[in-house]
């Protein structure tokens, strides 16, 4: 007997390779992909706090196939869908021929198996954004009615936004993880004493919409803010006491992003657009009333390089990166719908590292004594030539060579286009240099030299280094 099982077992074909497994299963897929079919039902096991009327329409999209190769893709479809809502960690599929015996030939069971994930969430940590860095903490509530609920309070400190917290209550829509509603509260302390002289303090509501089409991302918020102006330096000017105290804003807003780009810190190509319009005094509430726009083009393009760099072993290591053109322009207007001139809170501000580089941070545009007053009306550009470094191609440091220009002024409505163009372009703020570019996994920072040609009156520049850190640059 053992001799005929070795004989057997030495005359038994080997078991397929994970290849040709995959490749067996692909022709059999594809043969039988046109053939009909539908999902004659559907089932999800293991969720304990999840609702059955959520998941129901969660999954409602399964049912649609007509073909074998339809429920296929349906299936992967749904299965990421609730991978994506954020409360499950795994999500499994099952697709068998149904067991019904009153079932069609052609009909499907498929069967979910999840993980829900732990209700409650704490995370603490440090980041880094447009030339700020904080401290935060949020503790996460999910799933709190059974519906892909979030509940998140999170206090934040740090350089600029001295103190911030929020709560905030989220649901998607329709059970779509590419849609979610909110309400919210918030109280942020900001600090502008580096170049305004003055803390402001906002308290606020809002509800906001956040959605993503075939175009983009679009956001649309109400909010409601009480903002204060106090606390202003011994020696702040008297452009800044003069704004200081109480103001209600009741606004809605609207932005679209449309990002294309292969890297956000520091793209090689694509190009990036995003567009922003507020109207303020919503409701006849408060006594601000103003109507905003501003928007933000961005492209790169790469030329030479894709070659294979090797180690001195002549194993491949990287792809030889080329050099990269990037184009960035931004502009904004905004139109007061009273006698009032606008707030300082809601105006322009232009300069520094991150914006028009050789300036200070808000630098550029009216002041009075150090102050920056901001303004109504700006442009802004920027032209970067980014190259690799000689023996350090395959490490995230780049060199560039940059151009920044811009104006920022005062405007007030019902001034002509011509008399705007006119003064947007009197006396533009233009600096040049060179510098190196360091991409982190978090934020880009730059080192540059920097010297500013031509100076409006009022500008504070910077001839030198300087250092930037942050996530968008001009």
């Amino acid at each position: 007997m053992e001799d005929d099982k070795e004989r057997a077992s030495a005359s038994a074909p080997p078991p397929p390779s994970y290849e040709e497994a995959a490749f067996r299963m692909f022709g059999l897929l594809n043969a039988t992909a046109s053939q009909p079919g539908h999902v004659h039902s559907l089932r999800v096991l293991g969720t304990e706090r999840t609702r059955d009327s959520f998941l129901k329409l969660a999954t409602s999209n399964t049912f649609t196939g007509m073909t074998i190769a339809d429920i296929i893709n349906d299936v992967q479809h749904t299965a990421d869908r609730l991978q994506r809502l954020d409360i499950f960690d795994s999500v499994n599929v099952i697709l068998d021929t149904s067991r019904d015996p009153f079932a069609a030939k052609d009909a499907f069971d498929v069967i979910f198996s999840v993980k829900e994930k732990s209700r409650f969430f704490l995370k603490t940590g440090t980041e880094i954004g447009n030339g700020e860095g904080n401290m935060n903490g949020s503790v996460v509530i999910r799933n709190v009615f059974g519906g892909a609920e979030m509940l998140e309070t999170s206090a934040s400190f740090g350089t600029r936004n001295s103190s911030a917290f929020q709560f905030s209550l989220s649901r998607p829509v329709n059970a779509s993880p590419d849609a979610r509603i909110d309400v919210n509260a918030h109280s942020v302390v900001r600090n502008n004493m580096m170049f305004s002289s003055h803390e402001e303090l906002v308290r606020g509501i809002g509800a906001r919409f956040k959605g993503l089409s075939n175009w983009g991302f679009h956001e649309i918020s109400y909010d409601l803010s009480w903002r204060t102006i106090d606390r202003i330096a011994e020696n702040g000017s008297l452009s800044i006491r003069n704004q200081a105290g109480h103001s209600l804003k009741s606004s809605i807003s609207h932005s679209f992003v449309r990002d294309r780009r292969d890297d956000m810190l520091l793209p090689t190509k694509g190009y990036y657009l995003r567009f922003t319009q507020e109207l303020a005094g919503v409701g006849k509430i408060g006594d601000t009333k103003y109507l905003k726009h501003e928007v933000e083009a961005s492209i790169a393009r790469q030329h030479g390089g894709g070659e294979i760099l090797r180690d001195e072993n002549g194993l491949a290591k990287a792809i030889a990166p080329g050099i990269v053109l990037s184009l960035n322009v931004r502009g904004g207007l905004l139109a007061t719908l009273n006698d009032k001139e606008a707030n300082i809170s809601d105006k322009f501000m232009l300069g520094g590292p991150l914006s028009i580089r050789g300036f200070r941070t808000c630098g550029v545009g009216p002041r009075d004594k150090k102050d920056s007053l901001g303004g109504d009306a700006y442009w802004a550009t920027g032209v970067s030539l980014i190259t690799p470094l000689p023996k350090l191609a395959d490490k995230p440091l780049r060199g560039h060579a940059f151009v920044n220009a811009g104006s920022l002024i005062p405007w007030k409505t019902g001034t002509s286009t011509s008399d705007t163009i006119k003064a947007l372009t009197a006396s533009p703020s233009v600096a040049v240099g060179f510098g190196i570019i360091y991409r982190h996994s978090v934020a880009r920072l730059e080192l540059n030299f920097c010297i500013p040609l031509t100076v409006a009156r009022g500008d504070m520049f910077k001839r030198g280094f300087q250092l930037g850190l942050g996530l968008n640059f001009m």
